[in-house]
Formats: C-alpha cells, structure tokens, sequence
C-alpha cells in the first residue's frame, strides 16, 4: 500500500493520527501499535508470520543478553583482576550463544525468503542440477526490518540499550507503519524509544510537517511517476531501442536517476513530516547527495540510515576483529602509513560493499551494483598520493568553487551509471544498453519514442521546472539556508496560502488519470 493511497492517507494515518493526538501520554503507542499492525496485516494479507518469529526472536534473546550482562556485573563486585577476566569471558560466552540465536533467526528467514531461489539458481548454473524454484513469498519490509532486529540485538549485547521488557514494544519498533515499508532503518536506542515517548507536538513541528509531506508529494507523484513511463518502457523492452535508441538510452538513464531520487526521498519527506505530527523524529535518509564531491561522500548523503547500519554492524566488526588487527599490524610493518591503514581498511569495505549490493536484491546485478562503487572508491584511495600531487603540481585548490563544481558534475556521473546498473533487467542487458549508446545515437528516434512513451513537451516542462525547484531547494540546503524555518515563522494566513497553493500545484501537475498507473514505491520491492 502506498504511502500516497487515499486509503492509507485518509484511513490509517488520520485515524491513527487523531487517536495518538487525543490520548493520554502512556497510552499513545498502543494506538501506534495498532495503527502498525492494522496497516501490516492487510498490507501483506496476512503474511505476517516471518515478522512474528523476529519479533519474539529479539524478546526473548534480548532479555537473556540482559539477564547475563546483569549477573556479571552483580558477581564481578569484590572480585581480584584474574577472577573478574576469567568470569567476563564465562559470561561472554554464554551471551555470544544468545546473540548468535538472535541475529540468526531474522537473517535465516531473509536469506531464505529473499535468497533462496537465487542461491538455488546459481548451484544449478555452476554444477548443472535441477533444482526447483520454491514459490515464496517476500513480506514487505523484510529487509528493513531484519537490519533493524540484527542491530537491537548488537546494540543489547554492547550495552548501548536495555533489553525491553515488553514484546509488543519490540513488535511495534519492527512494525512501525512509517517505517517498515522502505525505511528508514531506525535503531531502538535513537527512535525505538520515542515511539512509547514521542515528545509534545510543537506549532513549528506541525508546520515542518506539513511542508514535508508537500514536498514529499510533489517529489513523488508530480516527477517521479511522470518519468516512470519512459524508464519501464526503455529498460523493460530494451532490445526494441538498440538499433536507433542510444540517445533515449542516455535520457532514460537521467530519468530514471531523477525517479528513483525522487520517489525514495519523496516518500522519505512524506513519512518524517506525518512523524513530526506525532511528535516523532524519524533518521534522516538524504542530505543533497547530488551535491556528492566524491562516491564515499555520496553515500553518507544517500539512503544515509542503511550506510550507517553497514559502517557500525559490518564494517566496526571486521575491522576490529582479531585477523584483521593481525593484517593491520603487519601492514603498519611493511608499507608507509598510508597504505598501511588503506589495505586493512579497504578488505573491511569489500564486505560492506557486498553486503550493499546484496541486500537490494537477489541478483548478480545488485551485487555487481555494490562492488561498481567498491571498485571506484578503491580506486580513488589507492591513488590518492598521486591525485594530491596533481593538484599541487597544477595549483588546484580543494577548496575552490570550480574544482568543487568539477568533483560534484565526476560524480554525479558515476552515480548516474550505477543508476543505469541498478535499473537494467539484467547485467547482459547492461552491456547491451551501455555499447547501444555509443553505436546508435539518434536524435530523431529520441523525439519520436519520448513523445510515444508519454514524455510530450508539457510533460519535459514540468520535469524541467520541477528539477530546477529541487536543484534550488537543495542549494538552499547545502548553503545551511533554513527555508523551512523562514517559512514556518510568516504568519498563519500567509502560511495557509502557500500550503494550499502547494496542494493545489501538485493536484494539477500530478502524474495520474489517463496515461498514467498506480505506481509502487521503488525501494519496498527490496
């Protein structure tokens, strides 16, 4: 169910919305809960079995992560040095046993629901058995909220948070309804505990609310689905466009950029603002990543809650395990300091790369996806010393507006063919685009397809005004200019106006009616 449905606008958030306004403090998450699972259940139709078994999974585990982190420190007291290391290492392993069930039992039920016919697949490619396809379902928000058990369980057993006590608290904290479809991945210690404490809701809160889901809206239903069109025609029927498509190809690829942009970020704005109506702060998820000098500074601006949970519950581990210490060790031996602390540092993101890749999908697509910036970005770090020397050499400054403009325009490229990766049906298909852009550029083709697949001159207006208010709004952003404040503090009938001319904008120029389907969300599909 979309975010954007008149049925989860005017059903489950309103009602939720007014049931959670009106109660008494201590009871307000009970109507989150029932909110959450209401919209769960009939999301899914009642598949919600995987979800149960996480959830009761963390409970237990997590209490008895809790339970033996409490008696060690009880029986610790009055002990000598020896007594208390060889009593925490007791304790250690018992816990380990525990945390090893918890984080087993949500990945187990990922991997086989997401990654079972894709495992099988590739047994059969390689040893040439027959192994049948299971026909599976994939509930929604599997992804999502399996991350977000994996780190509570990681966060107890590090004593970052206290177990919870309550096993509806822990379902509501995996099933939240503006979190569990595409994200963004919360953790319990930062969000899990406002959900049953969310603050008063402030004048300012609802303004910056309002003015979210707006743009939220408008990112989704007047850009991204406008484009859609074009991206399914040319990437789902690509060998119709290689013999004269290369240019729509290329426009394709810029369109299909400015959808996936737009409808996740879209739906980001649309979920934290109906958070902040619930006095509820959801993670941030994008911070004008087309404004990227660089693929790592990318991806701290893009899906900014996923590279988070890769850096502390990936990366942090291996990095700091015993036989990557012993690599760090030897390399500190053998190679300047540079490449020293390199080498360590780029084995531990090959896996967090991998693992980037993997998650969206059950593809050799998506993890050549994740391994094309892992490539790039090593790429980058193992010539560093030789960059820094070019641009000594030449006298170029970091700091100046044309190299800034420069490393942004490299970048954005980049991230414009790992979108033409994401998106491709497969990774022949890929090549097959990528060659036809170089061997089949035709202008006339590009204009006689766009206006076929519905992109008319109207349609290349509105696209063309909506990424130049976007590109404002963002520089705005970057610039540490507060629009939103500005706009919240004009008084209320000027407020008013601009919210109803923003409503009335997106009423008019949204993608639907005639021409135009339903549209589901991108990233819930993973």
């Amino acid at each position: 169910m979309s975010y954007t449905s008149f049925s989860f606008i005017l059903i489950f958030f309103a009602i939720t919305y007014i049931l959670h306004s009106v109660m008494p403090q201590k009871y307000k998450w009970l109507v989150l809960f029932a909110g959450s699972w209401s919209f769960y259940i009939i999301s899914t139709k009642g598949h919600i079995i995987p979800l149960l078994i996480s959830t009761v999974a963390i409970w237990i585990t997590g209490l008895n992560i809790q339970r033996l982190a409490d008696e060690f420190k009880e029986k610790r007291k009055g002990l000598e040095k020896a007594e208390r290391k060889a009593l925490k290492e007791k304790y250690n392993k018992k816990k380990r046993v525990f945390v090893l069930i918890g984080i087993l039992v949500p990945l187990s039920l990922l991997l086989f629901l997401k990654y079972c016919n894709f495992f099988t697949g590739t047994v059969n490619g390689i040893f040439g058995t027959a192994i049948p396809e299971l026909s599976l379902v994939h509930p929604m928000g599997l992804s999502f909220y399996t991350l977000q058990a994996i780190s509570y369980i990681a966060d107890v057993n590090a004593g970052k948070v206290k177990a919870e006590k309550n096993p509806f608290r822990i379902s509501l904290y995996l099933s939240f309804m503006l979190t569990v479809v595409e994200g963004p991945i919360a953790r319990f210690d930062s969000f899990g505990v406002q959900l049953w404490n969310s603050k008063r809701v402030e004048r300012k809160d609802f303004d910056y609310g309002v003015q979210l889901i707006l743009l939220g809206f408008f990112k989704k239903v007047v850009m991204a689905d406008r484009v859609s069109g074009l991206c399914d025609e040319i990437f789902g029927n690509f060998d119709d466009h290689l013999a004269d498509g290369g240019l729509l190809i290329v426009i394709a690829i810029v369109f299909y950029t400015i959808q996936l942009y737009c409808d996740f970020s879209g739906i980001m704005d649309v979920v934290t603002g109906m958070g902040k109506l619930m006095g509820l702060e959801l993670p941030k998820n994008f911070e004008q990543p087309f404004f990227a000098i660089s693929i790592n500074n990318f991806w701290q601006r893009w899906h900014i809650s996923l590279g988070q949970w890769l850096r502390d519950y990936i990366f942090y581990p291996i990095s700091l395990s015993k036989p990557f210490m012993k690599l760090s060790k030897s390399t500190r031996k053998k190679l300047t300091p540079y490449y020293a602390t390199l080498i360590p540092s780029a084995s531990a993101l090959f896996f967090v790369w991998f693992a980037n890749g993997f998650w969206h999908g059950a593809s050799w697509k998506y993890i050549c996806y994740g391994l094309y910036y892992y490539v790039l970005m090593l790429i980058g770090m193992l010539f560093e010393p030789l960059f820094e020397k070019i641009r000594k050499t030449f006298k170029l400054r970091k700091e100046s507006l044309p190299y800034r403009i420069f490393q942004i325009l490299r970048t954005d490229v980049i991230v414009a063919v790992g979108m033409f990766l994401f998106r491709a049906e497969s990774l022949s298909a890929f090549f097959k685009m990528f060659r036809a852009i170089f061997t089949s550029f035709s202008v006339s083709a590009a204009i006689e397809q766009g206006g076929k697949y519905g992109i008319g001159v109207k349609d290349l207006l509105v696209i063309f005004m909506g990424v130049v208010f976007l590109f404002a709004i963002s520089l705005l952003r970057e610039m540490k200019f507060n629009l939103a404040e500005r706009i919240t503090n004009l008084p209320a009938f000027v407020k008013f106006i601009l919210h109803v001319l923003a409503l009335m904008i997106i009423i008019i120029l949204g993608a639907y009616g005639e021409g135009y389907g339903i549209k589901d969300l991108i990233y819930a599909g993973f």
